[in-house]
C-alpha cells in the first residue's frame, strides 16, 4: 500500500526525478509512524491514511523552510495529530455526520477501524480499547502524543498550542476517565 501512495506522489510534476528517490525514503521512513499515531487519535485507518498521505505531501513541498531538521518529527507529528483530532472532532459532531459524507471504510467494512486483533485472547486489552475509544479528541490527542509517541508535557503543549497545564489536566481527566470504564467493565 504505501508503494502505492509514494507512486502517486512521485507522479507530481513538482518532484524532480532526482528527488523520487528522496521523497520515497522520506515517505518510508514517517508513514507507518504517523498512520499509527493519527489512528489511534481519530479511531479509523482509512481516515488516518488520507490524513497522512496529505501531511507528507504538505511537509515535503514545505522542507525547504524547516530551518532545523531535527524539529521535523515533532512538526509532522503536530500536524497528524492535530488533523486527527479535526476529523474525530468533526464526525462525532451531528453536523458533521450530515455535511461530510461517510468514508468507505464506513460504509463497505466497519471492522476496518482500529482493530486489536490480541483483545480476544485478552480481554483486559479489549476493555482498554473500548475505555479509550470513550475520550474524546482532545483527550486522545495529549494521551497519544505522552504516552504513545513519547513526548513529555511542555513537548505536547508545545506541539499543541496550548499551555501546559491544559495538557495536565487533559491527562488528568483521561486518567479518570480510563479509570472509571474500566473499573465499569470488570
Amino acid at each position: 500500500m504505501a508503494g502505492a501512495r509514494t507512486t502517486e506522489m512521485t507522479d507530481d510534476p513538482d518532484v524532480a526525478v532526482g528527488d523520487r528517490r528522496a521523497l520515497e525514503a522520506f515517505f518510508a521512513e514517517h508513514y507507518r509512524r504517523l498512520v499509527g499515531l493519527a489512528g489511534l487519535v481519530c479511531g479509523d485507518v482509512a481516515s488516518a491514511e488520507d490524513i497522512v498521505q496529505t501531511s507528507l505531501e504538505r511537509a515535503w513541498r514545505a522542507r525547504a523552510t524547516m530551518r532545523d531538521d531535527t524539529r521535523l518529527r515533532p512538526w509532522l507529528d503536530r500536524i497528524v495529530v492535530r488533523e486527527a483530532a479535526r476529523e474525530k472532532r468533526s464526525r462525532m459532531t451531528w453536523l458533521g455526520r450530515l455535511i461530510r459524507p461517510p468514508t468507505v471504510s464506513e460504509i463497505e467494512a466497519p471492522a476496518r477501524e482500529v482493530v486489536d486483533l490480541d483483545a480476544s485472547r485478552f480481554p483486559e486489552r479489549l476493555a482498554m480499547r473500548q475505555a479509550f475509544d470513550g475520550l474524546g479528541a482532545a483527550h486522545r490527542s495529549v494521551v497519544v502524543l505522552v504516552f504513545d509517541a513519547g513526548y513529555s508535557v511542555d513537548e505536547t503543549a508545545e506541539l499543541l498550542g496550548v499551555p501546559r497545564e491544559t495538557v495536565r489536566s487533559r491527562l488528568r481527566a483521561a486518567r479518570e476517565h480510563l479509570r472509571y470504564a474500566l473499573r465499569e467493565g470488570s
